[in-house]
């Protein structure tokens, strides 16, 4: 189980490296290559089977796999309907919309 753990935890160490290279390849505009990095650590993920942490999996489009970093590649802003808050996050490469619900 030891031998498994210190796996996973490289496993994770390489696709939070990937991710953080997707970033900043979209930050500099180079919006083709920012989409293979981020789409090369969910497949890494999938075929390790080890989850990709919630935190950097909901910055991804899943339309597009475009990074989404407020006011370069996604608009955010935050909504009210019915009672419930909302952080709505749209890709700005494909149009794709995201709802995350939040307490105020």
């Amino acid at each position: 189980m030891r031998r498994e753990a210190c796996w996973r935890r490289l496993v994770r160490r390489e696709i939070e490296r990937l991710i953080s290279f997707s970033r900043s390849l979209a930050r500099e505009g180079r919006l083709d290559e920012a989409r293979i990095a981020a789409l090369q650590a969910l497949e890494i993920s999938k075929s390790t089977r080890v989850k990709m942490p919630r935190r950097l999996k909901r910055w991804i489009c899943k339309n597009c796999y475009l990074p989404l970093i407020p006011g370069v590649t996604a608009g955010v802003r935050l909504r009210s309907q019915g009672g419930m808050s909302y952080l709505v996050v749209t890709c700005r490469g494909c149009g794709w919309i995201r709802r995350f619900p939040y307490k105020r």
